[in-house]
């Protein structure tokens, strides 16, 4: 190798020697890494971190709009809205509006704990609060436990979100069986929504939906009825399940339905879910029917129906419950019902792949006990 003191001219202009300002910016790097490690530190430290986080949700929402981190997270910037709301042919609505917005999802229970269960855990992160009501009678005026009431703290991490009302049923005394079913569901919202207060109040403009436990619309339309402008009756279109996500039925569903708050001129559950119609939303949902975890709770369901030609000892057998669910038949025999098997269901909600030992039963029917909870496989 040659010494610098060797080389011409020429060649030493091409030899850069290291000079104290080629090491300032690796010392200048250095120094604010500590001070950034320094700065860290002291605000754990002092618990400084939880004040900077809440002046950040603060600019983030207005002052007189409660902040939630789930649902706030799904209000889009305004080009953003536009360009989600076009493909489902809509217009995004007013900004402002839209921060300010809640959507409500009316339920009315009986004794569905795992599929609210997988509703709630499903769509709490785009829903504002549940609204359940459930009764100590069935429609057949028959007694019945008020299991929501009953299994409270297995829904302890939504409770924030669920409005719990039991309903009155001196307000839907009705002559006929059909006659109280279409009386109760308007009980969700004549017995909840106007007298809800403080910042569960409804507002016009904010969205309620109506549908069955086992109706689930998936996320992509929550956040267009929450960011687009839509009119006050909308469709959302369901696959339909029987038994489990194994089981399908080829036609699409009309339910569930969404309409807005307009206080005394807002359209009534039975209304709304009776007309339908409305902007349309396809393959909006899931309906999974006669989805239970228990063969017992099967033939609950049948004990409840307001149509007795569906309420027989027959189609309560467990005999009868098994083969249906494992084989893919109709619960009635009716020849009509043609079921078709789906191979490793990916299309189902989120929270029961998360959840997938738990809800085995939606999954695999294949099993003798059909992943039955309460029945156990005869082994020969």
């Amino acid at each position: 190798l040659r010494s610098i003191s060797s080389l011409n001219a020429h060649e030493r202009s091409w030899v850069h020697l290291p000079t104290p300002a080629m090491y300032r910016p690796n010392f200048i790097k250095y120094q604010v890494g500590i001070a950034v490690f320094f700065f860290v530190w002291l605000s754990w430290h002092l618990d400084i971190h939880q004040q900077i986080a809440e002046k950040a949700r603060q600019l983030a929402r207005p002052h007189d709009i409660p902040y939630d981190g789930m649902t706030g997270s799904e209000v889009f910037l305004p080009g953003k809205a536009a360009e989600y709301c076009s493909h489902y042919r809509l217009e995004p609505a007013d900004s402002e509006m839209v921060h300010k917005r809640k959507i409500y999802d009316l339920l009315l229970i009986n004794t569905e704990v795992e599929m609210l269960e997988i509703r709630i855990g499903q769509m709490a992160p785009y829903v504002d609060y549940f609204v359940i009501l459930e009764s100590d009678t069935t429609f057949t005026d028959h007694p019945k436990p008020l299991y929501i009431r009953d299994n409270w703290e297995l829904f302890k991490p939504w409770h924030k979100k669920m409005i719990l009302r039991t309903m009155d049923l001196d307000k839907s005394k009705e002559s006929s069986t059909w006659d109280r079913e279409h009386s109760s569901r308007n009980a969700m919202y004549e017995q909840v929504i106007p007298s809800l207060m403080d910042e569960q109040a409804a507002s016009f403009d904010d969205i309620l939906i109506v549908s069955d436990v086992d109706e689930i619309p998936k996320p992509e339309i929550l956040r267009a009825l929450r960011n687009c402008n839509v009119p006050v009756r909308n469709t959302i279109y369901s696959s339909v399940y029987y038994y489990s996500y194994q089981w399908r039925l080829n036609i699409d569903w009309p339910h569930p339905q969404a309409t807005l708050y307009r206080g005394a001129d807002t359209i009534l559950p039975s209304e709304l879910r009776g007309q339908g119609g409305g902007h349309e939303f396809h393959y909006g949902g899931w309906h999974c029917s006669y989805c239970f975890s228990t063969v017992e709770e099967m033939a609950e369901k049948l004990n409840s129906f307001s149509h007795s030609e569906f309420n027989q000892d027959e189609f309560k057998s467990v005999e009868h419950i098994l083969n249906v669910t494992r084989n893919g038949l109709d619960l009635f025999n009716r020849a009509d019902a043609a079921f078709r098997r789906v191979e490793r269901n990916f299309d189902v909600p989120d929270y029961v792949k998360q959840h997938s030992n738990k809800f085995r039963y939606l999954i695999d029917r294949d099993p003798p006990n059909g992943n039955f909870k309460d029945h156990s496989p005869i082994i020969a």
